[in-house]
């Protein structure tokens, strides 16, 4: 997908706005003191599990810190009213955003600090049900019209991308994460949405790949992909959601996003995403943070914490924390594994360092810690062999597949993977005989658990700046095609059961 070789620049363009709502425990003036308008502090008030209702529930944590209460028919956050008529009978946290409702059943969402308009979120079948502690495993998507994609800088078409009339359930109830696969990008248009999903899928069994990540930048456009992208994919292909809360799309930020706006809207994104994707093996969050365009530019090659810009670091953050405890407030078992280290690879060990020991670049500590199950790791054919990179700034030799299994014991996992343009046809062929072979290796040595191939389609017609694909179009098969069908053929892997 996206940054460095991929997608660059797009405007920020995103409908779906941070939730603002809570839960938790204790009396109802307890937490009108404990989350009073000077004490809105998501450490001290981490968010309640979705689905959290008062009653009967006497307080509530949303994604910010604050506490909500409800006294009287009065809605309070932070020890603050939110509505004057007294006439609220429900307060509801679900996937990231607050609820209420009165006695004549009219619902309300807190959106933009202030009450709209809504229905209640909670499956029909639970809708007259009493108010649930957790929240129920699948929920239908409803009805929407994606908006034009909005992402972290990027250079792709506006098409918008319209869901299913009557989309079915998009629960997964697979438990096992496919070693081989691909990336995809049905909602930025191009071949990706023209080629119908049946063919996408043919292509993908053709070639002996299970697994097909699909980036999305909205809650429309999760509602998309699980409504629509999904069922369309058929049970043989796994769908990686790819979710990406981009912390400058978010309107309640005005364009100034900070560590507390991020982390709040990434975990309404989480939180909404775990309702559609329930039970998917597998879901990542955020793409190469780490060289995007609001950071200064990198001082060396993103070995080491200081390497990389202090002023955006925190933001960065908040939006990893906040995706994890977003999904995490839904998938309360922990059904999901969860890819929430959003770095470009190659040899930034420096970002993960930072970001999963709670460092900053200045070398303070004690910061937050992001949260992770697997790391991921970007590589493509320009960083030679990542199990003995040169680093050109300092000469050195790194085996970062080593490095990281001794820094953090987690599975790996290759979210992208794939051949530079400047490779000839013969380079990219090489380079694939030769990679795949050291993946499988590198599942028992390392615990790589898969990688996605970067990519299935060229890109160029929705603005991308390399033809990275196997294929031109949704018929034409570049020479890669057949080498990486060969060789996936010839070293079959076992899917990770989760």
């Amino acid at each position: 997908m996206l940054v460095e070789r991929k997608f660059i620049g797009m405007s920020a363009l995103c409908l779906s706005l941070a939730a603002c709502g809570g839960g938790g425990g204790g009396s109802t003036n307890d937490g009108n003191v404990a989350g009073s308008a000077t004490n809105v502090d998501s450490t001290q008030h981490p968010a309640s599990v979705s689905g959290t209702a008062i009653p009967p529930a006497t307080a509530i944590n949303d994604s910010s810190g604050a506490v909500w209460a409800l006294n009287n028919g009065v809605v309070f956050r932070a020890g603050q009213t939110t509505n004057s008529t007294g006439t609220a009978t429900l307060v509801l946290w679900y996937a990231g955003k607050m609820y209420m409702s009165n006695s004549a059943n009219v619902w309300s969402v807190w959106s933009d600090n202030r009450w709209a308009a809504s229905t209640d979120p909670r499956p029909v079948v639970a809708a007259n049900a009493a108010p649930p502690t957790t929240i129920p495993a699948a929920t239908a998507a409803p009805a929407v019209a994606a908006p034009a994609v909005a992402t972290t800088p990027v250079k792709t078409s506006t098409l918008a991308v319209s869901a299913a009339t009557t989309p079915p359930t998009s629960t997964s109830t697979t438990s096992a994460i496919p070693f081989y696969g691909t990336n995809g990008h049905y909602v930025q248009g191009g071949y990706s949405l023209t080629v119908p999903l049946a063919t996408q899928s043919a292509s993908l069994a053709d070639l002996g790949l299970k697994s097909f990540r699909q980036d999305m930048y909205s809650d429309a456009q999760i509602d998309t992909i699980a409504s629509t992208v999904v069922s369309g994919l058929g049970k043989g292909v796994q769908v990686l959601p790819l979710v990406i809360a981009y912390p400058w799309n978010d309107p309640a930020a005005n364009g100034n996003p900070t560590e507390a706006t991020a982390y709040a809207y990434a975990y309404g994104m989480a939180a909404h995403a775990a309702t559609k994707f329930a039970g998917i093996p597998v879901v990542e969050f955020g793409n190469e943070y780490d060289l995007d365009g609001h950071n200064k530019a990198l001082t060396n090659d993103g070995v080491n914490v200081s390497d990389y810009d202090n002023s955006t670091w925190p933001i960065w953050r908040g939006a990893m924390r906040g995706a994890y405890d977003g999904w995490r407030s839904v998938d309360t078992a922990g059904v999901t594994k969860i890819i929430n280290t959003a770095s470009a690879g190659y040899l930034h060990l420096g970002w993960y360092k930072g970001m999963l020991t709670g460092t900053q670049p200045d070398g303070s500590t004690g910061h937050p810690v992001v949260k992770t199950d697997i790391i991921q790791l970007h590589w493509y054919s320009d960083g030679g062999d990542f199990e003995a990179a040169n680093n050109p700034s300092n000469g050195q030799v790194y085996n970062v597949l080593a490095q990281l299994k001794a820094a953090y014991n987690l599975p790996i996992m290759f979210t992208e993977i794939g051949v530079n343009m400047d490779f000839s046809t013969a380079q990219g062929q090489a380079y694939i005989n030769k990679t795949i072979p050291e993946l499988v290796a590198a599942k028992a040595t390392y615990n790589v658990i898969g990688f996605n191939w970067y990519e299935l389609y060229d890109d160029t017609d929705i603005g991308g700046d390399g033809n990275f694909g196997l294929m031109t179009d949704g018929t034409t098969q570049k020479p890669t095609y057949s080498t990486l069908k060969s060789i996936v053929s010839a070293n079959p892997v076992a899917a990770t059961a989760q």
